[in-house]
């Protein structure tokens, strides 16, 4: 009796060794990158090298990848393709090349509504590297840049590309974000990790569980103009595996005359959109392709934007619209799936 008091004894133990090993730990990363913030969050984290290391790691790959595609480096790839002539081949990164090809094969499913060569717009209206605006460029001005804006001109050959105008320049702004996520997803799930987060500005990855054994749960901003007010959540997901990105009218704009000017440019006509859409949130399999739809609904609208995300498999879509009496909400046909339910 002694004997089998002793063997549950034991067992005992043993369980609360169990519970104890298994409990679940949150690692947190936080940072600035890429001209905005990020954080990440990992469920039962680094195990083999310590939480600094990890970091460091991060860190470095951002490194790397600003060297590529940041326009404010003027040593970058990007910069210095900017800066080159036209017809003149130049040799990328394999990186590089991945977001060019991804930002082309979207700017041809949307006709033109998405375009990385929009940057001297961007920059023209007050929203990029030349620094802000209070009032509209001269419209003469405007008129000039659709002259050398424009994917269509830019060459793929191999790992060289080229451009067709010396004024063309590409700016990987709307999506950059996205894939910086996405090759830092990578990197934790090379290292065997299951369950975490990766934001950065909004744009997110989410793979597993979180520190509950729950899906993620992500909140979409109200597009409220005024920047003192709380915006509140319009809905929130709950999602696993999968990229979010929003991208709004509200974040980034300027006020002239009565008139609000946001930073979303149609690269057709180079003017600031103004078609009613505050916000367009996107849940795709990975954040790259996330960020660069949802721009690309911002400039197409309702109803074009819809019928696209509705034609691509894996892909949803919540679209505001701002009315004078308030929003409404459009989603395409699955979005409602990953809204949580109250």
């Amino acid at each position: 009796m002694k004997r089998n008091l002793s063997l549950i004894g034991m067992f005992i133990v043993f369980y609360f060794l169990l519970l104890s090993c298994s409990k679940a730990e949150l690692t947190e990363l936080y940072g600035e990158a890429i001209g905005t913030t990020y954080s990440i969050k990992i469920v039962n984290g680094p195990q083999g090298e310590s939480k600094e290391t990890l970091h460091q790691e991060i860190k470095t790959l951002f490194n790397d990848l600003n060297m590529q595609m940041s326009t404010y480096i003027d040593s970058s790839e990007i910069s210095r393709f900017n800066k080159a002539s036209a017809n003149q081949w130049m040799t990328v990164s394999a990186p590089f090349m991945e977001v060019l090809k991804l930002a082309q094969q979207i700017s041809g499913e949307s006709e033109g509504a998405f375009d990385a060569t929009v940057g001297p717009a961007v920059d023209l209206w007050g929203f990029g590297k030349l620094g802000r605006r209070v009032s509209p460029p001269d419209p003469e001005i405007v008129k000039q840049t659709r002259d050398y804006v424009g994917y269509q001109k830019i060459s793929i050959s191999g790992d060289k590309i080229s451009k067709e105008n010396d004024k063309t320049e590409l700016d990987f702004s709307a999506i950059a974000k996205g894939f910086f996520v996405d090759a830092v997803a990578e990197l934790l799930q090379s290292k065997g990790f299951k369950n975490y987060l990766v934001e950065i500005g909004g744009e997110v990855v989410v793979r597993g569980h979180n520190l509950k054994g729950q899906t993620w749960g992500i909140g979409i901003d109200r597009p409220l103009i005024e920047q003192t007010v709380d915006r509140g959540f319009e809905a929130i997901l709950e999602i696993t595996d999968l990229a979010v990105a929003t991208s709004g009218d509200y974040r980034n704009y300027f006020i002239s005359e009565d008139s609000l000017y946001s930073h979303t440019i149609d690269p057709v006509t180079c003017h600031p959109i103004v078609n009613g859409v505050a916000s367009a949130t996107v849940i795709a399999d990975n954040c790259a392709l996330a960020d660069a739809m949802a721009t690309a609904i911002m400039v197409m609208g309702e109803k074009r934007g819809l019928e696209w995300v509705e034609s691509k498999p894996g892909v949803e879509t919540m679209i505001i619209l701002r009315k004078q009496d308030g929003f409404r909400v459009i989603s395409s046909s699955g979005f409602d799936h990953f809204i949580r339910k109250e």
